[in-house]
């Protein structure tokens, strides 16, 4: 029997099948991965935006639709960032959760305070006519890509 001098074409085929395997998994991997990072990376751009919703107290309780440069009128903000928001349109919608009338217990409160304590007339009104209501609310922040929703509470 002649000695054997290299591989076998099965062989070569065999190990051609395995490196290609190989390398179409490793290629979906990486393709996977950059789809995740590019979703990631919107994810916290949209984050962002939230936050300039968040630190603007005059936007939020009411449903309206702005440009995101309004949100940030009163901050210190890179010209430059305040084109690139002066073109994007967001969504304000709120939703009142549920609302908390407290002027019963308010009125109570006082009647039994003015009661126990001489105090003149002026005083009983002032102290009658404060009324005291806890309001939450959903507010929703819609962009073209990306909605997000958190509560906020109003005192009013």
């Amino acid at each position: 029997m002649p000695k054997r001098q290299g591989f076998t074409l099965i062989e070569v085929l065999v190990s051609v099948m395995i490196i290609s395997v190989v390398i179409g998994a490793l290629l979906k991997l990486f393709s996977t991965n950059a789809h995740s990072f590019a979703s990631v990376e919107g994810k916290i751009a949209h984050t962002h935006l939230t936050t300039l919703l968040l630190g603007n107290p005059l936007y939020g309780y009411e449903d309206k639709t702005v440009h995101l440069d309004e949100l940030v009128k009163d901050f210190n903000v890179d010209d430059s960032l305040r084109r690139k928001l002066k073109n994007e349109k967001v969504e304000i919608i709120y939703t009142e959760v549920k609302k908390f009338d407290f002027s019963d217990a308010a009125e109570t409160l006082s009647d039994n305070n003015l009661s126990a304590s001489n105090v003149n007339a002026g005083d009983e009104q002032e102290a009658s006519g404060a009324t005291a209501a806890l309001e939450v609310g959903k507010t929703t922040l819609k962009t073209d890509q990306y909605t997000s929703s958190f509560l906020r509470i109003k005192i009013q």
